[in-house]
């Protein structure tokens, strides 16, 4: 019994993150025109008949929308990121409108789980690792990240090297409301080359802390 009430807990909890993890997007500025609502990645904006229409978007979590599909990164295309710790509304800069052809989310979808993601190219595109708990090497992952986002309190230490060596950066996420935390960073921002992560602890151990910058546009 205890352990149907605790898988029955867990249900209910991711039930309950999801449902606070959603993006409507909007054909005109100040949530006007026509509208569809995701929970979910979408690849290619396409496939819900809503690719290079967007304008404004509202909703709740951390959400990513891309100027490329395949949530890719080219020269002249854009990243525009959102993070919502409660419901609110975001108009696309004008030179964004009616472009957006992908968009992701971060973490979990529960802005309460405690994640760091490394995403392969810088802006957070590209292809994506997610980790919950300290990694004493990427394995396959190795030397490939270029930008990172972190959902959750809790701060992460980043290594340029395995086994929590080399240079170690400590990044702090920021309070975005509803007692959610969030932070973005380029790798360059934090301290450390392009592609030379190597290792993670969940929690701070190094004297560099750096905080996440303000900014939502990332061009």
């Amino acid at each position: 019994m205890a352990a149907l009430f605790l898988l029955f807990s867990l249900v209910l909890g991711l039930a309950t993150g999801q449902d606070k993890n959603f993006l409507e997007l909007y054909t005109q500025t100040a949530k006007g025109g026509a509208m569809a609502t995701v929970r979910e990645y979408h690849h290619d904006l396409a496939d819900i008949g809503f690719n290079d229409l967007v304008q404004s978007v509202c909703g709740q979590g951390v959400w990513m929308l891309y100027h490329d599909i395949n949530y890719g990164h080219s020269r002249g295309s854009w990243t525009n990121f959102v993070s919502f710790g409660t419901y609110d509304c975001h108009d696309l800069p004008v030179t964004q409108h009616g472009q957006a052809s992908s968009v992701r989310y971060a973490g979990t979808g529960d802005l309460h789980d405690e994640t760091l993601t490394v995403y392969h190219s810088h802006s957070y595109s590209g292809g994506e690792e997610m980790f919950i708990r300290e990694e004493p090497f990427f394995g396959d992952y190795n030397n490939q990240g270029s930008s990172i986002i972190v959902t959750g309190e809790s701060p992460w230490t980043l290594y340029s090297g395995p086994g929590y060596h080399g240079d170690g950066i400590c990044i702090t996420p920021w309070p975005i409301g509803d007692g959610y935390y969030f932070g973005a960073w380029n790798v360059e921002d934090v301290g450390i080359e392009n592609n030379e992560l190597s290792s993670l602890q969940k929690g701070c151990f190094s004297k560099k802390v750096v905080f996440p910058t303000q900014s939502i546009n990332v061009n």
